[in-house]
C-alpha cells in the first residue's frame, strides 16, 4: 500500500482533533452512503484481503508528527550537564522539565529521527542550555533554523442542555460541559492513510467535507474542507515503528520486551444518525497502545491490528478501529 497525506483545514471549531478511531467511522459512514451498504460490509468482512482495505492515522498539525515515548535523559545524565556546565541544582531541575513538555516532533525532526539520526542526549543538553540545533516551541520540538507551522490553539469550555440519548429529549436542570478546540485561520491538520487504491477514496474526501468528522455536526463542529496532499515518502532505518494511531493488536504481532508503548481505555459512540434514533449508541469500553508508542513488529505484513466487533445495533454489527498505522 502507498501512504499520502489527507489536509483537513477546519471551518470552525472542533471538539478534539480528529483520531484515528473517529476518522475510520467516518469514511466508513461515507462508503455507505455514496456506494450502498452491502459494498461497506462486503469492505468490512473481507478487510485483509479486500482490493480496497485502507489504515488511517490519527490527525495533527501541518508539519508536526507525535513524538515517540522515551527518556530523552536520565536522571544521572541531566546531573552530569549541571555539573559540566556549572548550572545551580535549582535552575537545572527547572530546564530540565523542558524535556517532559515534548509532544510533537516537527517534521525535520522525525524524518531524522526515522533516520536514527536524533541523539537524545543531544537534545536534552540544548534544550536545558538553550544552546545548540534543537529548540522547544509550544511542545514541538524542532531545529532551531527550522520555519514550523503555527501549534499553537486555544481551548473553550462551554455548557449546554444535556440530551437523554434514549428518549431524545433534555433532562430537566441537567447541563453539561464540553470543550472545543479552535486552531488559527492559518492553521491546517492532516492525516496519513496507506491504501493501494486513492482514487477510491476521492470522492469519499469530497463527501466528507459536506458532512463532519466527528459529533456535533448538527451545530456547526467538527466540519473541515478535506484534500489530498498527494504521496508522502519517509525513509526509515530505525528498528522500531512509530504509531501514529490507536492499535489493538494480536499478541503475536509484536516483539513486546523490545517495544516502548502506552495503554489507554476508551468509551466511544456510534454515531447517532436517524435511524438509531432511541438506541443505546455507546460502544462497550476498548483498551489500546496509543500514538507514540515504538513497536518492534514480529511479522512483515501490510494490515496490523484487529477490527473487532464490539457491539450489535439493529442488527448490525458495530465494529472497532484497531489497526495499527506505523511510520
Amino acid at each position: 500500500m502507498n501512504t499520502y497525506k489527507i489536509k483537513l483545514a477546519p471551518y470552525g471549531s472542533m471538539t478534539s482533533f480528529p483520531d484515528s478511531q473517529t476518522i475510520f467511522g467516518s469514511i466508513c459512514w461515507s462508503i455507505r452512503e455514496l456506494y450502498g451498504e452491502k459494498e461497506l460490509e462486503e469492505l468490512l468482512d473481507n478487510f485483509k484481503d479486500h482490493e480496497n482495505r485502507f489504515v488511517v492515522s490519527s490527525s495533527y498539525v501541518e508539519g508536526t508528527f507525535k513524538a515517540p515515548m522515551m527518556t530523552w535523559a536520565t536522571l544521572d545524565e541531566i546531573i552530569n550537564i549541571g555539573k559540566r556546565t556549572d548550572l545551580e541544582n535549582s535552575e537545572l531541575s527547572i530546564k530540565s522539565k523542558q524535556l517532559k513538555k515534548i509532544e510533537y516532533l516537527s517534521e525535520g525532526v522525525f524524518r531524522s529521527y526515522l533516520k536514527g539520526e536524533i541523539d537524545r542526549k543531544e537534545v536534552a543538553e540544548d534544550l536545558i542550555l538553550g544552546e545548540g540545533k534543537y529548540k522547544l516551541s509550544d511542545g514541538t520540538l524542532h531545529y532551531k533554523d527550522e520555519e514550523i507551522a503555527c501549534s499553537e490553539y486555544c481551548e473553550e469550555n462551554s455548557r449546554r442542555n444535556f440530551i437523554n440519548r434514549l428518549s431524545g429529549t433534555t433532562d430537566e436542570g441537567q447541563l453539561f460541559y464540553y470543550k472545543r478546540v479552535f486552531l488559527p485561520p492559518e492553521a491546517e491538520l492532516y492525516f496519513l492513510i496507506k491504501t493501494k487504491n486513492i482514487d477510491y477514496f476521492l470522492p469519499i474526501f469530497r463527501y466528507m467535507s459536506d458532512t463532519a468528522i466527528g459529533g456535533d455536526k448538527s451545530i456547526g463542529v467538527n466540519n473541515y474542507k478535506i484534500s489530498c496532499d498527494g504521496e508522502f515518502n519517509c525513509k526509515k532505518t530505525i528498528e522500531e515503528n512509530i504509531l501514529l494511531s490507536k492499535y489493538i493488536p494480536y499478541y503475536d504481532e509484536v516483539h513486546w520486551d523490545k517495544s516502548y508503548f502506552g495503554i489507554s481505555m476508551g468509551y466511544y459512540k456510534v454515531e447517532s444518525r436517524h435511524e438509531f434514533s432511541g438506541e443505546d449508541i455507546l460502544k462497550d469500553q476498548v483498551g489500546y497502545l496509543i500514538e507514540g508508542s515504538k513497536i518492534v513488529l514480529k511479522q512483515d505484513k501490510e494490515i496490523y491490528g484487529r477490527l473487532p466487533v464490539i457491539k450489535e445495533l439493529m442488527g448490525k454489527k458495530v465494529r472497532h478501529n484497531g489497526l495499527g498505522f506505523f511510520l
